[in-house]
């Protein structure tokens, strides 16, 4: 296992362009355009923590029980988190936020975005063994 820091770096790996990620899914998207590329810098071993950077396209997403817990750092853009009480928040850059698992509401990018994240997927289920 690597033991050494990982540098998150804005424009993805040196010498590579970002490529298509596919976090979205278009049956999602509600307004706009989708297309959305990064970068993975590091996925633990068991593949349940993950950190890249993430640019999208202006759209705006429709999400329903989000998969796991997510930390970002806005870069580049703006973006409109609305719950599904209704209450919206606005990052910018230089924001950052937390989204839980679970979440249902809508992730509105007004303009290209890009962000670091984070994402914590819960353990999953051990294979074999007792039931």
């Amino acid at each position: 296992m690597n033991k050494r820091i990982t540098r998150l770096l804005p424009d993805g790996a040196p010498g590579m362009d970002l490529e298509p990620m596919g976090y979205i899914s278009p049956e999602t998207v509600v307004d706009g355009t989708l297309d959305e590329r990064g970068h993975m810098f590091f996925s633990n071993p068991e593949g349940t923590v993950n950190a890249g950077v993430w640019e999208c396209t202006a759209c705006t997403e429709r999400i329903m029980d989000y998969p796991y817990d997510q930390c970002c750092f806005v870069l580049e853009g703006s973006l409109t988190i609305t719950d599904a009480d209704g209450h919206s928040e606005t990052f910018i850059p230089g924001d950052a936020f937390m989204i839980p698992r679970g979440f249902s509401g809508n992730w509105a990018m007004t303009e290209r975005y890009r962000n670091f994240f984070v994402t914590v997927e819960p353990p999953r289920p051990a294979r074999g063994g007792n039931r």
